[in-house]
Order: structure tokens, then sequence, then C-alpha cells
């Protein structure tokens, strides 16, 4: 049986970041309140002994490019560092070229075609 080794880390802003070492796979996210990390670790261990993969939540959740922005805007603002102008700039740009491409679609090929040169 293997052990799992989930730990958890206050950080400076009071969020949490939880680890999980688990059949020589690493997997870490952050969330705002412990509860909701071991909820998620424990999560993450089952997916690790299920399919040996422990895609953490984003992968999960994520569905087109636009809600990969999404989800980095949010833990950028969850760790108190909002994108700057420049930043939200190329992201917005990014998001109305590509946002509603599906993951699975999105290669170079889509990217040269969507892209402005």
């Amino acid at each position: 049986m293997h052990t799992a080794v989930a730990s958890f880390t206050q950080l400076p802003s009071g969020n949490w970041r939880v680890q999980v070492r688990r059949k020589n796979r690493y997997v870490s996210e952050t969330f705002r309140r412990r509860k909701d990390g071991e909820g998620r670790a424990l999560d993450m261990e089952r997916n690790i002994d299920r399919s040996g993969s422990p895609k953490p939540r984003a992968a999960v959740q994520a569905k087109t490019f636009g809600d990969i922005i999404d989800l980095q805007i949010e833990d950028m603002q969850e760790v108190g560092r909002p994108p700057r102008r420049s930043k939200a700039a190329v992201l917005e740009a990014l998001k109305e070229a590509l946002g509603t491409v599906k993951l699975p679609k999105l290669n170079r090929e889509r990217l040269i075609e969507l892209l402005p040169v």
C-alpha cells in the first residue's frame, strides 16, 4: 500500500497551500480555507490511485482557454497580486481571440490561425 503525504502550509496571505505526494506524483494547490484543502487533498489522492494522474482542480473545471485565463486571474487575486494593466490587457486580448476554444482543440495551428501577426 502506498501512503499519501499531504502537507498543509499557511501562506502569508492567509491562504493554505496543499501539497500531495503519492506514487511518485506531486500536485499542489492553494485554498482560502484549510478545510477546503483537506477535502481536495483526498480527491487528489484518489485520482492518483485510480488513474495515476493528480489532475488539479483547474484542469478538471476548465473546458475552454477562457476558463484557464479566468482561473489565472482568480489565482492572482487570491494571493493578493491581481494582474497589472499590461498583463490584464494581454489576458483580455487572449481571451477575446481564443476564449471560446475548447482545450482539446487548442494546438499550434489553431493559435496561428486565430492570433493576429
